[in-house]
């Protein structure tokens, strides 16, 4: 994944946006732990940053 997309990703005004790029730049496709992480979308950015790397952190250790 790009830094590009991350930025975008973290950009974004709401989570379901935020996921589809990350989900898509990834070639996930189940959004199960996307919409548990990503459920309450803060408006900080460093928050954001945050919630996606959770997120991303959660998803290797569920592929793993």
């Amino acid at each position: 994944m790009t830094t590009n997309l991350l930025k975008q990703a973290i950009n974004c005004d709401d989570g379901d946006s935020a996921a589809r790029i990350i989900m898509e730049a990834l070639g996930l496709e189940t959004d199960d732990l996307a919409n548990f992480c990503l459920k309450h979308w803060p408006s900080e950015r460093m928050q954001r940053a945050r919630i996606i790397g959770h997120w991303l952190h959660a998803e290797a250790q569920f592929l793993a």
